[in-house]
């Protein structure tokens, strides 16, 4: 190995941490952007995440606890650190069907995944495991269960 590609190499590595490093910046502000914009009583906002091989998606929903209608949406999708957040506006309305809408499967299970996190926040009942049901066994004169 010579010592260009070695300096190939960690040019490489620094670029793509650095590049890291503005999306995660890009992102932490967007955040912060949205809650400011849409903070007020009975909005919740959320976010999931889906990873593929080389693609994956965030999606940001601004949802209104009482009606469980997406009033926002904001998607960032693409194989690349140079992805932004985008105005999503076929991805708000009723909570149910607003994972339908996306064309994109990366988008759509990230959708998805803040749909259920906001279930799983809210207790909603469609989230919660269902008990098992109860085996019942018949018990022999001995006192052991039965087959």
């Amino acid at each position: 190995m010579s010592w260009q590609f070695g300096l190939l190499l960690f040019a490489a590595f620094t670029a793509s941490s650095l590049l890291t490093l503005v999306q995660h910046r890009a992102y932490q502000r967007t955040i912060n952007r949205v809650a400011a914009e849409e903070h007020r009583p009975g909005v919740t906002l959320v976010t999931g995440t889906a990873k593929g091989r080389l693609r994956g998606a965030v999606a940001v929903l601004v949802i209104d606890s009482t009606t469980r209608h997406v009033t926002r949406c904001l998607v960032m999708a693409g194989g690349s650190v140079l992805a932004r957040f985008r105005e999503r506006p076929e991805l708000t309305g009723p909570l149910r069907e607003v994972a339908n809408a996306a064309t994109q499967a990366a988008v759509q299970r990230a959708v998805e995944d803040a749909t259920s996190r906001f279930r799983r926040m809210t207790g909603d009942a469609a989230t919660r495991p269902t008990p098992a049901p109860a085996v019942i066994r018949p018990v022999t004169t001995d006192g052991t269960a039965g087959p």
